[in-house]
């Protein structure tokens, strides 16, 4: 879906004390983390996902915001996997905020901070081989194959990623 004018999206660093929000979406997305890890994600885990992220100065887990309800996140990585890169480890929203132009608004403004505010070069994700659709949403929002990929074990079975890039 094209949106001619930006929806009513901001971005927003989430800290511990907002696990419940992001809870939320860990459990609207259960879906999402049975495919990634073969279970759906497990209580606690929002909070320690935030916790590790402020403890670890790269890392910042962003909520999405559509209409001041939490809609989805970002989670992404300052310097990986060079010092000028940006590594987007997730983008998810929620079943009910996707496929509407959400997504692409919010790494787009995602993109312009990059670009206005940090030294910034290039984002970098790793989409799973087998993910058609996560990897038409990148390709549609400017990104390209790098021909680099990896094999990581989810939960029982192995996974093939592939790297995309994109200059900001």
């Amino acid at each position: 879906m094209t949106m001619a004018n930006p929806p009513p999206i901001r971005l927003h660093p989430l800290d511990p004390g907002q696990a419940p929000l992001l809870q939320t979406i860990y459990d609207a997305s259960a879906d999402f983390f049975r495919r990634s890890t073969g279970q759906p994600a497990v209580a606690g885990q929002t909070l320690a996902d935030l916790q590790a992220a402020c403890q670890d100065e790269a890392r910042h887990i962003l909520g999405i915001f559509w209409e001041d309800n939490i809609a989805g996140i970002i989670d992404l990585r300052f310097g990986d996997p060079g010092p000028l890169d940006t590594r987007l480890g997730l983008i998810l929203l929620a079943p009910e905020h996707r496929r509407r132009g959400i997504g692409s608004w919010a790494l787009r403004i995602l993109e312009a901070w990059l670009a206005r505010d940090t030294p910034v070069e290039q984002v970098v994700a790793a989409v799973p081989a087998n993910d058609h659709a996560a990897q038409g949403f990148f390709l549609a929002n400017g990104y390209a194959f790098t021909g680099q990929s990896t094999r990581v074990l989810a939960g029982d079975t192995r996974m093939r990623l592939l790297e995309i890039r994109k200059t900001t």
